[in-house]
C-alpha cells in the first residue's frame, strides 16, 4: 500500500462542479480542501468523481467463476469477492439460480462458509444470499434459462430447508407470486427479515398487489424473465411500476432493456425506488470468445454483449456493474449521481446491507471510488477507469 496519496476530483453527488483534492496517507484520509491552482495529483483530475463503493445485489458469477457449479469452493466465492472489489464493488449478494434442493442446499452452504471465513483483506462484502428460485414459474418465456426440471411449488418445508443450509445468510429470495401457497412464503420469509422479490413470473395486477400486501419490497430484473407476448394492459409490468411499496431492480448493460425502458422505469421508481444489478454470469471479467455456458454454446462479444452462439439470444450479463452504470449515464437522460445511487446507497437501503459512510472526511478510513467518466467511453473494463478503490481503509486499486 502506497503510504501517502493525493487524488484530485469532485463529488458525485453534489451539484456543485468546484474540485477537492483528497489526501490519504495508509488507508486513512488525512485532509480534504479545494483543489488549489495548479495542484499536482497522484490520480484523478477535473472530469473524476469520488463516488460510494457499489453494492451489486445481483452476481450468479464472474472472471470464469461460476457460483452455480456443483464443484463450487468457499474460495471461489473469496476470489470473486477479491476481484469485484477491484471493479469498484464494496459489497455483493452471491445470487443461485433454480437447481435441485440438494445443488442449492450445497451451493448455500459453501456461499455461508464463505462468508463467516471472510476478512477485510478479502476484497468485496459478502451481504448475504440471494435466492433467485427455485419458487418460480415454469412456464416458457417467465422462467427464463432456469432449468424447468427444477423449478418447485412454493413450499415451507423447502424454503426453511434453504434457510437453514444459508445459515442465516439468505438475504433475498426471488420467487412467482402467483403460484399457490406463495403468500405463506412471502409472509414467513417478511418475519424473518428476508428481502421478498418478485421475479420470473406471470402473475396478475392483483397478485401483485396481493405479494406486496404479504411483504414483498422488491422486482427482480424488471422487464426480463417475462414471454415476448403479454397482455397489453394487465400484465406484470405495469402491476409492479404501480405500485409504489414495489422497488425494481435493473440490468443497466443496455442489452437487457434499451435505454429508453431504463429511463421510464427509473423516471416512475425514481433514485429511491430504482436498483441497479449487473445479473453477471461467469464470462463477465472474461475476454471475448467463444465459451460453453447452461452446456450451449456462447459468445461473448466485443461489446461484452453474451448471446448463444450465431444469435442475438442473451445468455446473462457479461459486464461489471460499474460498467453498466456508466453505459447508463451516457446514453439516457439518468444523471451520473442519481446512477450511483442507485448502484450504492439504494441498494444498500432496500437490502438492509449496513455500508461504511464513503465521503472523505479527515480522521476517516478510506471507503471510496474515484472514477473518470470520461475515460470510460472508450474503456471495456471498470479497470481501465476506475482510478483508484479504498474499501474500509485498505486500497484495492492502487492510484493511477
Amino acid at each position: 500500500m502506497a503510504a501517502a496519496c493525493r487524488m484530485l476530483g469532485r463529488f458525485a453527488e453534489s451539484d456543485e462542479p468546484f474540485i477537492v483534492e483528497v489526501d490519504t496517507r495508509s488507508g486513512r484520509v488525512m485532509a480534504v480542501r479545494a483543489a488549489r491552482p495548479g495542484a499536482g495529483a497522484d490520480a484523478g483530475g477535473p472530469q473524476c468523481v469520488f463516488c460510494p463503493p457499489l453494492v451489486d445485489g445481483q452476481v450468479n458469477g464472474a472472471f470464469g467463476l461460476d457460483l452455480q457449479d456443483d464443484a463450487l469452493r468457499e474460495e471461489d466465492v473469496l476470489e470473486i469477492s477479491r476481484r469485484l472489489a477491484r471493479s469498484g464493488v464494496g459489497c455483493w449478494l452471491p445470487t443461485l439460480v433454480t437447481a435441485s434442493l440438494d445443488a442449492l442446499e450445497h451451493r448455500c452452504r459453501v456461499i455461508a462458509r464463505a462468508a463467516a471465513l471472510q476478512t477485510p483483506d478479502d476484497g468485496a462484502r459478502i451481504g448475504g444470499i440471494h435466492l433467485e428460485g427455485p419458487f418460480i414459474s415454469p412456464e416458457d418465456g417467465a422462467r427464463g434459462a432456469h432449468p424447468a426440471a427444477h423449478v418447485l411449488p412454493p413450499s415451507l418445508r423447502d424454503l426453511r430447508r434453504l434457510l437453514r443450509a444459508g445459515e442465516g445468510r439468505v438475504r433475498c429470495v426471488t420467487l412467482a407470486p402467483e403460484r399457490p401457497g406463495a403468500g405463506r412464503l412471502i409472509r414467513l420469509l417478511a418475519a424473518e427479515g428476508v428481502v421478498v422479490s418478485l421475479g420470473h413470473h406471470l402473475a396478475a395486477p392483483a397478485e401483485v398487489f396481493a405479494a406486496a400486501d404479504a411483504g414483498a419490497t422488491l422486482c427482480t430484473h424488471l422487464g426480463n424473465g417475462l414471454p415476448a407476448m403479454i397482455p397489453r394492459h394487465d400484465n406484470p409490468l405495469w402491476a409492479q411500476l404501480a405500485d409504489p411499496r414495489l422497488a425494481v431492480s435493473v440490468i443497466p448493460d443496455l442489452f437487457h432493456l434499451p435505454p429508453h425502458v431504463l429511463e421510464v422505469v427509473f423516471r416512475v421508481k425514481g433514485r429511491r425506488g430504482t436498483l441497479l444489478v449487473s445479473d453477471a454470469v461467469n464470462l463477465a471479467g472474461m475476454p471475448e470468445g467463444e465459451y460453453s455456458l447452461f452446456g450451449q454454446a456462447v459468445e461473448k462479444r466485443c461489446d461484452g454483449k453474451v448471446a448463444l452462439k450465431g444469435t442475438d439470444y442473451l445468455a446473462g450479463s457479461g459486464l461489471m456493474l460499474l460498467e453498466g452504470v456508466m453505459r447508463t449515464v451516457r446514453r439516457t437522460r439518468i444523471p451520473l449521481a442519481a446512477a450511483l445511487a442507485c448502484a450504492a446507497a439504494v441498494p444498500a437501503a432496500i437490502l438492509g446491507l449496513r455500508c461504511p459512510p464513503w465521503r472523505p472526511v479527515p480522521g476517516r478510513a478510506a471507503h471510496f471510488l474515484l472514477v473518470d467518466p470520461e475515460k470510460s467511453q472508450k474503456a471495456r473494463t471498470p479497470e481501465s477507469f476506475l482510478r483508484a478503490a479504498f474499501l474500509g481503509g485498505r486500497m484495492v486499486t492502487a492510484p493511477h
